[in-house]
């Protein structure tokens, strides 16, 4: 059987290729989004398909709709950090066959496969399972798939809080000096509204800041209110500081315990009220280099968007690159 494992994370990639039944006689591909899948189902050359949701270029759910209309003739599995229930029913009623939590358990993977026959289908034939070439990972591509996860975690909790679907972005990750981002935000005209939780614990501290403008400040009680069926008495700050601290809390919670610390939260606080960036960012650290994960959650039925930014500082650097090695190695 031809399989192919499409998802943009190295370290997703190796983990479903090892979770895959060792025994099993196959011909693994591997695809970085969801066009590159595409373009090999359509070429023949892919009979049962791993897919990732959250992808550049093409995501996850545009590649089912794809093989559905076109009559495509491949079986999907999902594997996705993506676990709102609105997500899993639309896999479904894509056509996927199952629908597999990351990051992804060999019993659960061979539970699905059975379930649909693949496992007796797929016994051991004569040929052993072509080598397939080992990609080169780096801490960050560990730390990114982590964040994706724990992306997948704030997103269930807001959607159940907004009652509303969540359309997930792919995290960037990356180290570089702290004024990067301030030029990236940099924008006379825009006022932003920002919201600030530190943390520190095993030799990790960082702030994770909440950006929304004043649009989406102004309209979050009452499209709360359309939603629960009775008036919000809360200002809009109150409501920013509940949302704030769901997303910030649930995301590092989820992203701490992958790596195996134990960080403690600060509670939310105002940075800046109609501000611009410039005037809510110290000056004293933007030449520092940090670590920083950028992820713009974008709320569709609300009409809504807001940045989540989660910053390391220099010194905490080392010791989460020394957290992620310890998956390299495995």
């Amino acid at each position: 059987m031809k399989v192919l494992i499409c998802d943009d994370s190295k370290v997703a990639r190796k983990s479903i290729e090892h979770a895959l039944p060792k025994s099993w006689d196959i011909e693994v591909r591997f695809a970085e989004n969801g066009q590159e899948a595409l373009d090999l189902v359509e070429q023949g050359l892919v009979e049962l398909l791993f897919l990732d949701l959250t992808m550049p270029v093409m995501d996850g759910f545009e590649v089912l709709q794809n093989i559905k209309e076109k009559q495509l003739d491949c079986l999907t599995i999902v594997v996705s950090g993506d676990i709102q229930e609105e997500s899993q029913r639309r896999v479904e009623k894509l056509g996927a066959l199952g629908f597999i939590k990351k990051p992804i358990v060999s019993e659960e993977l061979h539970d699905v496969l059975e379930r649909y026959g693949l496992i007796r289908e797929l016994l051991p034939g004569d040929h052993q399972r072509r080598k397939t070439k080992t990609e080169h990972i780096e801490p960050t591509d560990i730390l990114k798939e982590v964040s994706n996860i724990a992306l997948g975690d704030a997103a269930k909790l807001l959607g159940d809080m907004l009652g509303s679907f969540i359309q997930l972005p792919v995290p960037d990750v990356a180290k570089r000096p702290y004024n990067t981002l301030i030029n990236e935000l940099h924008n006379e005209n825009i006022r932003v509204n920002m919201v600030s939780e530190g943390f520190v614990g095993n030799a990790i501290a960082g702030e994770a800041i909440l950006c929304v403008d004043n649009r989406t400040l102004n309209d979050l009680p009452s499209k709360l209110s359309d939603y629960h069926g009775y008036e919000f008495k809360d200002d809009s700050r109150s409501v920013l500081l509940d949302v704030a601290s769901t997303l910030i809390a649930a995301f590092l919670k989820r992203f701490s315990s992958q790596l195996d610390l134990e960080l403690n939260i600060s509670q939310p606080a105002f940075l800046g009220m109609s501000e611009t960036v410039n005037n809510v960012f110290k000056e004293d650290v933007k030449d520092k280099e940090v670590l920083i994960i950028t992820i713009d959650y974008e709320i569709p039925d609300y009409h809504l968007n807001c940045d989540l930014y989660v910053i390391f500082t220099e010194a905490s650097i080392a010791a989460l690159e020394e957290r992620a090695g310890y998956f390299i190695d495995e």
